[in-house]
């Protein structure tokens, strides 16, 4: 039994400093968000705790269900955000990502360009949709720093098209001006001219001949 005690004592101090480890890993907080997006001069840095916990409280940074970015989305009107971990009073950068709101009811979608393995950042490409409590964390953060979130999908253009005729609506005809009648012609000035000049050369006629038999009997 002697012997048995100091071999349960040493067990017991192994198990605690192979735990010591673990919690040392598990120590670690949000310390720090910089977000840069529209309605944003420059960039924003929060380190309030209380948004802090909340925020990683709603699984904001824990998205995993990997999707396709959404056709519809403007990728220019998404917010940049840096996240650090407080690890014991040292921060290190722990993920980037962009967020893209949508519609106040509904989760917006996070674009990850780069996550903590081991200790460094290392650059990925993964898209995922917010939870809703994670997305109402978010933009209860912006409401409380003044900052205004506008939708970030495309809005569906409208095609306007010309209005068609009425099919009862009369169809109007060009104008036409109207042609000038001729003059009648005066018919009984017309046969008199031809009269008196057929009256003429018939007398020409006449003097030339006399003449004629004039100048044969002489």
């Amino acid at each position: 039994m002697n012997k048995t005690k100091p071999r349960i004592l040493l067990l017991t101090l192994v198990i605690v400093l192979l735990a010591v480890p673990t919690f040392v890993v598990f120590a670690k907080e949000l310390g720090s968000l910089t977000i840069a997006g529209p309605g944003i001069k420059g960039q924003l840095s929060l380190s309030d705790p209380k948004y802090m916990m909340k925020l990683e409280e709603s699984g904001f940074f824990d998205q995993t269900a990997l999707i396709k970015p959404p056709a519809d989305l403007n990728l220019k009107a998404g917010y940049s955000i840096s996240a650090q971990l407080n690890l014991d009073g040292k921060i290190v950068p722990f993920v980037e990502m962009v967020y893209y709101p949508t519609k106040a009811d509904q989760p917006g979608y996070v674009h990850y360009t780069g996550r903590l393995h081991g200790e460094t950042l290392k650059p990925v490409d993964e898209w995922s949709t917010l939870s809703l409590d994670a997305d109402k964390a978010f933009r209860s953060l912006m409401v409380a720093n003044n900052i205004a979130l506008q939708s970030a999908l495309v809005a569906a253009s409208v095609e306007v098209e010309a209005p068609a005729a009425s099919a009862a609506e009369p169809v109007v005809a060009p104008a036409v001006a109207p042609v000038a009648a001729p003059a009648p012609i005066q018919t009984p000035y017309l046969i008199l001219s031809i009269v008196a000049t057929f009256m003429l050369l018939v007398g020409a006629g006449l003097v030339i001949r006399r003449r004629t038999v004039n100048r044969t009997t002489t």
